[in-house]
């Protein structure tokens, strides 16, 4: 095996890269293969498989398939039943006693008097969260209308932030309330499935083919592919072979700390215990990132690693790169702050659009790493 796995990595070849981030890049490799040996490739050139967290990274991800590559593997693989809530945030198993009877296909949880649970790819109202006009943060919002759960997914991450997740007994009774107007269940952010990433990323993001697939005690199908004709994802047996696999590079993992301090010390404190206060070079690493920041729950900026040189003028990052007016740049209402300007740091709206704001590096607020993995 491992002369054989040799024998491929020297014949291997990257064919196209995508998503230009410093923070999350991905990479096609032209390898004819099973499952198992392009996971081994990747981890031994790159990170892993990849793993998608949003419908744009699909849309990357498909982009990278070119001549004499029409499929290939994904992170995506089988092992078993969970429980996840779609933003990512940690399930207390606890909570939620009553899971389905039969493990079969996946299962998705809806609410109305009761918490109930169905196939996922039934249609049904459901309930996002997010941010409207004004809101100082997110709110709960039933959309009438009926979709499927990844559909109802899409929607809510496109439009707001993403389905609710419900993490006490509080919450639970806001979603309830904020459901009465509804005669049927609302579908809210709680998948049971037994599909999980290679790279171990906490992404309920599903694309599956037409329904989801079945049952792995009836079709060995525990391994996901894309194709370059087809707006799917599908799953084979790990006899298959694709033309080549996707691989991940340069994933990061944020950390944000609730614990209030003047910029500085935040710099400090993430040097210390991560990779630093957290960089938005381009709008790449934003997006790379962005399931990541959703549902943080915290109302004002947040400390990143941007601030003004006192000497100067200009804004810099923490890695000494300066942020070019003509180039990219986040800043609330496309406003450059004005020049010259002292003692100020830059900071992170919370809510959807992550807009920098300038504040007094001496003001007290939560902030962001970043650990590079």
């Amino acid at each position: 095996m491992e002369m054989t796995l040799l024998l491929l990595l020297l014949c291997a070849r990257v064919c196209y890269t995508a998503a230009n981030s410093r923070l999350r890049k991905f990479s096609v490799i032209q390898l004819r293969c099973n499952w198992t040996t392009a996971l081994s490739y990747c981890k031994s050139n790159h990170s892993t498989l990849a793993t998608m967290y949003n419908q744009e990274e699909y849309e990357q991800q498909k982009q990278l398939l070119r001549n004499g590559i029409s499929n290939a593997w994904i992170g995506l693989n089988r092992q078993r039943y969970r429980l996840k809530w779609s933003n990512g945030d940690p399930v207390n198993a606890s909570a939620w006693p009553s899971l389905p009877s039969e493990n079969q296909y996946s299962y998705c949880a809806s609410m109305h008097t009761n918490t109930t649970w169905s196939l996922c790819t039934d249609p049904k109202i459901f309930m996002c969260y997010g941010n409207g006009p004004g809101d100082s943060f997110p709110q709960y919002r039933l959309i009438k209308q009926n979709l499927t759960w990844y559909e109802a997914q899409n929607y809510c991450r496109y439009n707001l932030i993403d389905l609710v997740s419900i993490m006490n007994e509080r919450q639970k009774e806001e979603v309830k309330n904020c459901g009465m107007n509804s005669t049927t269940p609302f579908w809210i952010g709680l998948l049971y499935d037994d599909w999980e990433w290679a790279d171990g990323g906490k992404s309920a993001y599903r694309k599956w083919s037409t329904i989801a697939p079945y049952p792995k005690e009836n079709i060995l199908r525990n391994y996901t592919y894309l194709m370059k004709s087809l707006e799917d994802i599908f799953t084979v047996s790990l006899k298959n072979k694709c033309d080549g696999a996707i691989c991940s590079e340069g994933s990061v993992r944020v950390h944000i700390i609730r614990e209030k301090k003047i910029w500085e010390d935040a710099l400090n404190y993430c040097n210390k215990h991560h990779d630093g206060l957290l960089r938005f070079e381009s709008a790449e690493d934003l997006s790379a990132i962005d399931q990541q920041l959703k549902g943080t729950n915290l109302t004002g900026p947040v400390w990143i690693g941007l601030r003004q040189s006192s000497l100067f003028g200009f804004w810099v990052w923490t890695n000494g790169l300066s942020v070019n007016p003509e180039d990219w740049s986040n800043w609330e209402g496309g406003i450059w702050p004005q020049l010259p300007l002292s003692h100020q740091c830059g900071a992170m709206e919370t809510k959807k659009g992550y807009k920098w704001v300038d504040q007094d590096c001496l003001s007290q607020l939560y902030f962001v790493c970043e650990e590079l993995i």
